[in-house]
């Protein structure tokens, strides 16, 4: 018995022993195990921690906008996918600004990684049904490969589902502008710049979508607007002093910066390089010096052979020399930037200055070509076509074929402007005063231009008042007529034209009063000019 109860004695000690290690070696096992998920957790916080800096520090340096500084965000980029190569966030930034310098600033190794970049965030994206930047993004390369259409299917599809922020509505607006739908890239445009104002590449994108109408005004209010931001940023200084040449003023300030940029040389870009020279080619049209536009542009397009500006000057410069390869520059301008009115409108005048009326007509019509099929809000849900409410092209197009000498088609087209009843309304109503006058409907003109030439002398063009003034000649309403006179000699004079034109003008007019036996008041008329154009 003692036998026996000692041995089960022992065995219950023994599995006492045995429980209690096996208890230890499990409790061990817990600690390690805790410690190890401890150990994890603080160490993905950290890598957390170091990603999150990673990428607010890339978001930082890129939102200054130049290539320089985009070039430093992804190096921040590239040590955060040291330490997690599946950020969502970070992948799809790195695509975006790959596709930037791609794109906007054309950098050759650049394509293959905003593609690289893009397919790496559309896989993360796929996992989260509320990630959508990768897919901003690839609507952007979607229109580089000409697939505007399908790129504004996938931008509707996400704005259908409530998706809308800053880049979505520049992606936006640029496929729009592509589709030839301005006025709708335009609200798009606004849309993104408000809610991104900080960022200087999306009111450069605005200003240079608003120099392409021919906006010039407008365009640099945009760009003005982007160096508020950043007044380093380059492209849009560059473009900015573009714009205000194009308005024929600072052409001095122009020229300083110009030459303060390309002082950078090692910040620029070959496109950046390329836009600054083809803005010192419209600093030598401005300066009557074609020879030299030609120079420059040609410099510029060595190093970027789709810089719109310098094939747009190159033309221009051609035009003014009337070169018959005028037209064919213009052209092949036209057929880099399909939906930008500036090069077809300005392209026609300076064509039909230089004598060739076909090739300026050729160019309108292929502007009527890209536009017919457009449609555009005209309010209460209803769409019409953009070329019916495009007064600028009508007015384009009547003066080329006035002074075509085809004055009934002119004129046809002069109605159209006006009918549009919009910003270029008062241009259409002397272009189509001018054509009457040439037929001495001085009747017709008065009617026309009684609206823009108010007694106050406050009227919207110097030229109205001239014209009124020699309407109310030909009906013999001299004193009437000398007061329309002088208030459009006075406007010019404030608008500093040149003195010497303006004196050649007021003499005129005394002769002119004079063989009308108007001899007292041509001499009133010489005292007031005399006082005038001093």
């Amino acid at each position: 018995m003692g036998m026996a109860d000692g041995g089960g004695g022992g065995q219950r000690d023994w599995k006492r022993r045995e429980g209690l290690t096996s208890a230890l070696l499990q409790m061990a096992v817990v600690a390690i195990l805790l410690g190890a998920a401890v150990a994890f957790v603080v160490h993905r916080g950290r890598v957390r921690q170091q990603t999150d800096a990673r990428l607010k520090a890339a978001q930082a340096r890129a939102q200054l906008g130049n290539p320089a500084d985009l070039s430093r965000a992804l190096q921040e980029l590239e040590a955060l996918f040291t330490l997690d190569p599946d950020v969502y966030g970070a992948h799809a930034l790195a695509a975006d600004l790959h596709a930037e310098l791609w794109l906007e600033h054309h950098r050759a190794d650049s394509e293959a990684k905003a593609r690289e970049h893009l397919a790496r965030a559309e896989a993360l994206e796929s996992k989260d049904v509320e990630r959508y930047g990768a897919r901003v993004v690839r609507a952007r390369v979607m229109v580089a490969e000409g697939k505007a259409l399908e790129a504004d299917q996938l931008l509707t599809a996400l704005r259908e589902r409530g998706a809308s922020n800053p880049k979505l509505w520049l992606a936006q607006a640029r496929t729009l502008q592509a589709l030839g739908n301005l006025q709708g890239a335009r609200q798009a445009f606004s849309r993104a710049t408000e809610g991104a104002w900080r960022d200087p590449r999306f009111s450069t994108a605005y200003g240079e979508a608003l120099l392409e109408e021919g906006l010039f005004a407008q365009a640099g209010e945009a760009l003005a607007r982007a160096t508020s931001a950043n007044p380093e940023h380059l492209q849009a200084r560059v473009t900015a002093a573009l714009a205000h040449l194009y308005m024929r003023e600072k052409t001095e300030e122009a020229a300083r910066t110009i030459q303060q940029v390309l002082g950078r040389e090692a910040e620029l870009t070959p496109a950046l390089k390329a836009r600054a020279l083809a803005v010192r080619a419209e600093l030598a049209l401005a300066r009557d010096n074609p020879d030299e536009a030609l120079r420059e542009a040609d410099a510029a397009l060595a190093l970027h052979p789709e810089e719109p500006y310098a094939l747009f000057g190159r033309a221009r410069a051609l035009a003014a020399k009337k070169d018959p390869g005028a037209r064919a520059a213009l052209e092949a301008a036209v057929a880099r930037r399909r939906t930008a009115p500036l090069l077809y409108l300005e392209g026609a005048k300076a064509l039909q200055q230089a004598g060739d009326s076909a090739g300026a007509l050729a160019l309108l019509d292929a502007y009527e070509a890209v536009f017919r099929g457009v449609r555009v809000s005209a309010g209460e849900g209803k769409k019409v076509s953009a070329l019916d409410r495009d007064d600028r092209y009508w007015l384009a197009r009547g003066g080329v074929l006035e002074a075509a000498g085809r004055q009934d088609e002119a004129l046809a087209a002069y109605d159209q402007a006006i009918s549009v009843k919009g910003p270029a309304l008062a241009r259409a109503q002397y272009a189509k005063s001018a054509v009457l006058l040439a037929r001495k409907d001085y009747a017709g003109v008065r009617v026309l231009l009684a609206p823009l030439t108010p007694e106050t002398g406050v009227g919207p063009l110097p030229e109205a008042y001239a014209a009124m003034g020699e309407a109310l000649f030909g009906q013999g309403e001299y004193a009437m007529g000398c007061q329309h006179h002088y208030f459009a000699l006075s406007r010019e004079r404030a608008r500093k034209a040149p003195l010497e034109q303006l004196q050649a003008r007021a003499e005129d007019i005394g002769r002119r009063l004079t063989a009308a036996g108007q001899s007292g008041m041509a001499k009133a008329w010489k005292n007031e000019m005399d006082s005038l154009l001093k």
